[in-house]
């Protein structure tokens, strides 16, 4: 049976009549069309039509200065990748897929963000080397009363109270995770107020990252039909902690894990040694493409849960990348990025940066073992801060010749020029904390 005959009788099986053709934007939404069933096979054969001008569209559905897709771009072909056929049980009836974009002459597209990370995958496995990643992401649930939103409740961190008040909603979301083949390690109440995290099991770095597409769309789906509201955004409220997105990742060689070593005192190998260091090295660039808002800046702060600075550690919570876990449990974790990224752009500099350090044989210092967080003056001990504001970041990302090579001159110039754009229509916008500081006074 052929890989579509087989996938037609999974949709006849599973009752589907309608499939969601899905992509991101470069912004990171999660775009697409949903197409009868009865075209599925012409689908897969030819592709869904997008006008390429949405991708140089910011968050407002407007161009960005200077883009380079305008009304006259033509078009790309969504071609689903069979591989990522999710059955949506929240939405009955329904499954998704996620695509690669195709240019006209069906050919890959350089400016498909799903693509280059497919191409630098390769670059691991020519030098026998797969990965393993994890996605960890925080979100928040609100309850809205008028125009002001509640945290859903204020139990403290890790109680079983917390989880108990969020029990009814979580079993529904939980089954359509499982529907999803999304396999749940473990769920908790996080430190902020309504505040959760979840982890699911490794995966190759694309499947993980669907894998983490669906679960924010499934919680945000499912607790709007509840009349909440769940936010992955970084820094929601200036008095409560972020919502993060902790990368877990691991180096395997022949079915072998090889990142890290069983010293449990300096618990990475030599090849884990050099990937690390070459995030830290690159981390400037990387905190462009990870925590990709004006917003992400507010949660990256010195002396909060979130790192601020450009160290690793074992165990250590406070710096930008952890090796958490003992014996056979030991990973890579990069802790600094959030839920506002296009992930496949994020995971592209990622990998870029590691392998960088890789290729390099990088060193890496010793690991810090203090909580750096609680220092106001790193200098002493030649510790450097991520960037303070996303006008810093995109500074560092610009003039990244390495991220330009992996993401492609597409990508690349026309994330920076959407970004930009965004940040110029922050610093032109009056906000409230201004009124409230100045009309009165002056």
């Amino acid at each position: 049976m052929s890989n579509l005959s087989k996938l037609e009788s999974l949709i006849k099986k599973n009752k589907i009549n309608q499939i969601q053709i899905c992509y991101l934007d470069y912004s990171g939404r999660l775009c697409g069309k949903i197409i009868p069933i009865d075209k599925i096979r012409s689908i897969i054969l030819k592709g869904v039509v997008f006008a390429k001008s949405n991708l140089s569209f910011g968050l407002d559905d407007h161009f960005a200065n200077d883009a380079k897709f305008l009304a006259n771009s033509g078009d790309f072909l969504a071609n689903p990748d069979a591989s990522s056929f999710t059955i949506l049980s929240h939405r009955p009836g329904i499954a998704r897929f996620y695509s690669y974009m195709m240019d006209d002459d069906d050919k890959n597209w350089l400016g498909c963000p799903r693509f280059q990370l497919k191409k630098i995958i390769q670059e691991y496995k020519k030098l026998n080397l797969d990965i393993k990643l994890s996605l960890e992401p925080e979100f928040s649930v609100y309850t809205k009363n008028e125009n002001y939103f509640k945290p859903y409740s204020f139990d403290g961190m890790f109680t079983i109270s917390g989880i108990d008040k969020f029990n009814s909603i979580w079993q529904k979301i939980y089954l359509s995770l499982k529907a999803a083949n999304i396999k749940i390690e473990q769920i908790g109440k996080e430190f902020g107020p309504g505040q959760y995290e979840a982890t699911w099991t490794y995966s190759d770095v694309i499947q993980s990252i669907d894998n983490y597409l669906n679960f924010k769309d499934i919680v945000k789906s499912i607790c709007n039909e509840h009349n909440l509201y769940a936010t992955f955004m970084p820094k929601p409220y200036d008095n409560l902690p972020g919502n993060g997105l902790h990368l877990h990742l691991s180096l395997w060689k022949n079915n072998k894990e090889i990142s890290c070593s069983k010293n449990d005192t300096y618990p990475l190998s030599d090849i884990g040694s050099s990937f690390v260091a070459g995030l830290l090295q690159h981390a400037h660039s990387l905190t462009a493409t990870g925590c990709a808002s004006v917003n992400s800046y507010k949660r990256i702060l010195p002396g909060t849960w979130s790192p601020a600075h450009i160290c690793w550690g074992n165990n250590n919570r406070s710096a930008l990348v952890r090796i958490p876990g003992k014996g056979n449990r030991k990973h890579i974790e990069l802790r600094h990025g959030d839920n506002n990224n296009n992930p496949y752009i994020y995971l592209i500099t990622v990998l870029a940066a590691g392998l960088a350090g890789i290729k390099n044989k990088l060193k890496l210092e010793d690991p810090i073992t203090e909580d750096v967080g609680i220092y106001s003056n790193l200098n002493q001990k030649n510790i450097k801060f991520l960037p303070r504001s996303f006008n810093e970041s995109l500074t560092f990302l610009k003039n990244n010749k390495l991220f330009k090579k992996y993401l492609g001159d597409t990508i690349y110039n026309e994330f920076i020029k959407i970004k930009e754009t965004e940040l110029r229509q922050y610093e032109v916008t009056v906000h409230q904390w201004e009124r409230d500081k100045y009309f009165e006074l002056f």
